[in-house]
């Protein structure tokens, strides 16, 4: 874990994107289109086929031709929530990356009613693709390439971004697999916008004591749960749980018993923070998910991605590394990164 030591500096990049001018029919902004609503019940179908949900939206599929497919992203109306679709709507316009879910259009009437047209990925989400049923296990270097290709949509919004960005959010259920598995972050409601490095907690009303949180259960850094303070190390922390789960197959929690999996992980995570003892390959694989291949699995590879996932769940977050330390960490230890050009599924 040496490697991380020396940080690794990128230059800063700007995207550049106009902001709507017109709310009505359809027109095209930079490539992307402002719908009426007219438009998005078309799309949709009259909104007849919904694949997924959310506390703040539904998501429906959506037909740009006979062939194209989109998936469209309607947000619950209120004055609150649509303050949540403004947010994501122009972070949206601002990022362009491999990486990162695509934005194709929208709709927006300015009052309360919001809708984000978004590119369709067939594999649906991580979570679903670790946690369900299906005979279908995903392979070990599929994981890692989710693993690298999520970390370098972080380092984007973290380090590339004028201004950068806070995911807020980060775990399985919103990394999204196209149909070669390749990852693709989303769902931009939680973000934080505009900041170095941290933001404090709005200053709380003397009427009320309510704050916002964001995150989620089991996903979410225990020092900004303490001190309301959100940084890059809270998105770094929710990472360090995806590599968890990538690597041992069990959910963030148990739908069985409740059981946070950083807590099945700690004694392992301690040992490989506090030992300079190479850890045993039978504590690797007894961590690792056992429907995967014995032999598909790299256990050089497993001990790399462990390390990282104890660094970025460790405390204080000062520890933690940035997200372009973790991409190096990841180039320069994991050689099956290499058949990422590929685009297969093995």
């Amino acid at each position: 874990m040496a490697c991380f030591l020396n940080c690794v500096r990128f230059d800063v990049t700007k995207t550049i994107t106009d902001k709507p001018t017109s709310k009505e029919g359809s027109v095209a902004v930079s490539s992307v289109t402002c719908y009426s609503w007219d438009d998005v019940e078309a799309l949709t179908s009259n909104f007849s086929r919904l694949i997924g949900s959310g506390g703040y939206s539904s998501i429906y599929m959506a037909r740009l031709s006979s062939s194209a497919k989109a998936a469209i992203k309607v947000h619950v109306s209120s004055h609150r929530l649509y303050k949540i679709f403004r947010l994501e709507l122009d972070i949206l316009l601002r990022l362009q990356h491999p990486n990162i879910v695509k934005l194709l259009g929208y709709f927006d009437d300015s009052e309360e009613n919001g809708a984000l047209l978004l590119e369709y990925l067939p594999q649906g989400n991580l979570q679903e693709n670790l946690h369900s049923n299906s005979k279908q296990v995903l392979p070990w270097r599929n994981r890692v390439a989710i693993a690298f290709q999520l970390v370098q949509a972080i380092e984007h919004i973290h380090e590339k971004c004028i201004p950068q960005i806070v995911h807020g959010d980060i775990k399985s259920s919103n990394v999204l697999l196209d149909k070669n598995f390749n990852s693709k972050l989303c769902d931009f409601g939680s973000a934080k916008v505009g900041f170095s490095s941290m933001v404090q907690p709005s200053a709380i009303s003397p009427r009320s004591r309510h704050v916002t949180m964001v995150g989620s259960p089991g996903y979410t850094d225990p020092h900004y749960l303490r001190t309301g303070v959100a940084s890059k190390k809270m998105d770094m922390y929710g990472f360090g749980v995806v590599v968890l789960e990538l690597i041992s197959g069990k959910e963030a929690v148990s739908a069985g018993n409740g059981e946070m999996l950083v807590h099945v992980a700690a004694p392992l995570m301690h040992e490989i923070l506090d030992s300079s003892i190479d850890i045993a390959e039978d504590s690797v694989r007894g961590f690792s998910d056992p429907r995967m291949l014995r032999d598909s699995i790299d256990i050089d590879e497993v001990k790399t991605m462990l390390g990282v996932a104890a660094l970025c769940i460790s405390s204080p977050p000062s520890l933690r590394p940035s997200a372009s330390q973790v991409t190096e960490t990841l180039i320069q230890k994991i050689p099956s990164l290499s058949f990422l050009g590929s685009g297969k599924r093995v």
